[in-house]
């Protein structure tokens, strides 16, 4: 059963309240108010009305401060409010509309005019109430994946090997994330991703290639070898197969039992080591390989490079967003 829209009807008259009730009342909900403060309580009572017929000239209260008190009410100030009145001066119509009305009716009023006007209006308000909601309902969806890539970052590791990290993406929704963990007793992966653009496509990408590396479950890959990762996601993650997006990635694998770094890079911006005896005898180095973006081209090989670390050894990996 379809609910017919419920219209406020507000005039001290009661002659105008009966024509008015007598024009809407097949196609729609009439409820009817003498004065302003009748009309407030109505008009904040749910159900709410999905429009208001608003007379100006009405004692104690009126019709322009009703409007006014409608509209500083963030439960009310979306009805749409339409004067219908006997004040036909422009200067009137003007000053109604600037207080939020989205129309102003004269009387005598025309019935078809009159008509046309409310229905226009009612179809306006249920379209905008409808994108409201599908905006609320998106806005939603967006912080549940953006709650989920937050749950699929890794926990702080602590002693001789520790790690932190912030993760700030310039949306709700971005297409970054870093990931890090034992392949195994000797073996450190270290990687961190950025798919281009931002959104929803860019989040779905950005899932998938660090769940492919958490989970090691990219078929024939080393995953102790930068290159071979880089090369595997890269016949992975066609951007022709991933709405043209592609993304760019640093992958380390920290080697305990030899104490150094091997590294790789697609189109990522370079990483930077501190190295040295201590922490007050240091040197910094960047860490890049060049290479094209994964998805970008297929059949490439990419290049790995070998790093010895030493006593002190902080290594910085991050995203193009720092620059940003």
């Amino acid at each position: 059963m379809i609910t017919k829209p419920t219209i406020l009807v507000v005039d001290d008259t009661p002659a105008n309240l009966q024509l008015m009730s007598g024009l809407l009342q097949d196609d729609y909900k009439v409820k009817a108010a003498t004065s302003g403060e009748k009309a407030l309580k109505i008009a904040f009572t749910d159900p709410l009305p999905d429009l208001i017929l608003l007379d100006i000239m009405m004692p104690e209260m009126d019709g322009y401060e009703v409007c006014k008190r409608l509209k500083a009410d963030e439960k009310t100030n979306q009805i749409p409010i339409i004067f219908l009145t006997a004040k036909a001066e422009t200067q009137d119509e003007a000053l109604g509309l600037s207080l939020g009305a989205v129309d102003y009716i004269t009387k005598p009023v025309s019935p078809p005019i009159a008509i046309a006007r409310i229905k226009t209006h009612i179809e306006l308000y249920r379209q905008k109430r409808e994108l409201i909601e599908s905006q609320r309902l998106l806005a939603e969806e967006i912080n549940e994946a953006a709650a989920y890539i937050r749950s699929l970052l890794p926990l702080p590791l602590e002693g001789k090997v520790s790690t932190s990290w912030q993760h700030i993406p310039c949306s709700s929704l971005g297409g970054d994330a870093l990931g890090y963990h034992w392949i195994d007793e000797d073996h450190l992966g270290i990687y961190l991703v950025d798919v281009c653009g931002h959104g929803v496509g860019a989040a779905i990408l950005c899932i998938s290639a660090i769940n492919a590396i958490r989970s090691q479950s990219l078929t024939d890959t080393n995953f102790r070898s930068p290159a071979s990762v880089l090369k595997a996601l890269n016949e992975a993650f066609p951007m022709e197969d991933q709405n043209n997006k592609y993304f760019t990635i640093w992958y380390g694998v920290y080697h305990k039992k030899n104490h150094e770094l091997i590294f790789s890079s697609a189109g990522h911006p370079h990483a930077i080591l501190f190295m040295g005896s201590d922490l007050n005898n240091k040197t910094l180095q960047t860490l890049t390989s060049g290479g094209l973006a994964i998805g970008m081209m297929g059949d490439i090989n990419f290049n790995e490079t070998i790093v010895p670390l030493n006593n002190f050894n902080k290594l910085y990996v991050f995203s193009d967003g720092v620059y940003e």
